[in-house]
């Protein structure tokens, strides 16, 4: 059954790591466990902080709240951005504003928060992940609900043969929208970006967010007395590590050519 968690409703960690420290919200499973997931947590890095390029042993969406001065890649991270990186996939690096902290979730269907910090981490990696897709997203602000009891879902990133996907659905006044089966991926997240959403009886505002199982069955939502507006992020199924292993492919050392014998392995908790 799809389970919301509310923001204020999260466990707060304050974790430190060498150089830089941030504040935690877990919404799912936990930092430390690795195994079936999901593991969704929402980061609020110190300002000024830049995590370096890196990549991860699973699949994840990221979903970032920018301001002026935050940086994906060295380019301006819009109020609403969202980031996907198939396992063993390089990204980054992301950095927080001088004078303002960045709030960002990280959402897995696996639980697994191994973190490659490159280049000293090439060696870690058996193959390299193939895709590394990210979109800012417009229209998610009350100025543009649809009309009451109206839905209206636009895509994000495009769906993939294999079930990845990200969707904007905007819900009017009101409106019920019954989530897309999900059987056709690893897992499924709801963020409630803005306005309110009715589940189980229950109310949930801005950053609250919820999570299908690849089993369980679709859904019915609800709009609050202003509409609202979600993220869906469809997961790949299989989880490409597994179908990387089921399908054979390239080493990382092919692809890359090898490794530097010089290049330290390092590994960093994100």
């Amino acid at each position: 059954m799809t389970r919301f968690v509310a923001f204020e409703d999260t466990e707060f960690q304050r974790v430190a790591e060498p150089g830089y420290s941030f504040d935690s919200h877990v919404f799912f499973g936990s930092r430390k466990y690795s195994g079936p997931g999901p593991q969704i947590y929402m980061n609020n890095v110190d300002p000024g902080i830049t995590l370096s390029a890196h990549f991860h042993r699973i699949d994840q969406f990221q979903v970032f709240f920018g301001n002026d001065g935050a940086s994906f890649q060295r380019k301006p991270i819009p109020s609403v951005f969202v980031h996907y990186a198939d396992a063993f996939a390089t990204y980054g690096p992301f950095s927080a504003a001088p004078d303002a902290s960045l709030l960002y979730a990280t959402i897995r269907a696996r639980s697994d928060n191994y973190g490659g910090v490159m280049p000293g981490a090439r060696g870690e990696r058996p193959y390299l992940g193939r895709r590394h897709v990210s979109a800012g997203v417009d229209g998610w602000d009350a100025a543009s609900r649809p009309a009451a009891g109206a839905v209206e879902t636009v895509e994000v990133f495009r769906p993939a043969a294999d079930g990845l996907a990200a969707y904007l659905v905007r819900l009017g006044v009101g409106a019920a929208w019954n989530s897309p089966d999900v059987h056709a991926t690893s897992g499924r997240a709801l963020c409630v970006l803005d306005g309110e959403v009715r589940a189980h009886e229950m109310s949930y505002g801005p950053r609250a967010i919820g999570w299908q199982a690849r089993a369980d069955p679709t859904h019915i939502v609800r709009a609050g007395p202003d509409g609202c507006a979600l993220l869906m992020l469809n997961f790949p199924w299989p989880a490409t590590h597994g179908a990387h292993q089921e399908t054979g492919g390239e080493s990382a050392e092919q692809l890359s050519g090898g490794g530097s014998p010089g290049d330290r392995q390092t590994q960093v908790d994100r």
